[in-house]
């Protein structure tokens, strides 16, 4: 029994990812990227309280973290079918090039702090069992951290 992760991603949002996966257009998707990524408000964890006198507790992120985990997984996936009909498997040099890693380091250098720890939080989310998606995971967390300047 599947799910579809992909029905949580805004439906313009989805059509110019897939634009910029298959051919790296419109080139203004890296630059803008991280604004999809803002949550509208701040995203309320739950709601407490007795009766009538219920009161919101903010997380306080200003991202949309579900977005934020979908979009990572979503581009793995295209990454790992990508390598799969090229008949390549994850490695380090293999994920470099591409659209898929251009994302990647993207997310990774104009967020600020906080985001730059749900991005890695998202990946690092994707390592589980032994497997092609684990080994995609951790190349490319690998790969992020050796070519990152900070």
């Amino acid at each position: 029994m599947g799910c579809d992760y992909t029905a949580t991603i805004p439906a313009s949002f989805k059509k110019d990812l897939d634009s910029y996966l298959k051919s790296r257009t419109p080139v203004t998707f890296l630059i803008e990227l991280h604004k999809h990524l803002k949550a509208p408000q701040p995203e309320i964890s739950r709601v407490v309280g007795q009766g009538e006198s219920l009161s919101k507790i903010e997380t306080g992120s200003k991202y949309n973290i579900p977005l934020m985990n979908v979009l990572v997984l979503y581009v793995g996936v295209q990454a790992i079918n990508l390598m799969h009909s090229n008949r390549h498997t994850p490695t380090q040099s293999t994920i470099a090039q591409g659209a898929h890693m251009d994302i990647f380091q993207n997310l990774a250098v104009d967020l600020d702090n906080e985001g730059r720890y749900l991005f890695l939080n998202a990946i690092c989310n994707q390592l589980r069992y032994p497997n092609t998606h684990t080994h995609y995971f951790s190349c490319t967390l690998l790969y992020l951290f050796a070519e990152g300047k900070q």
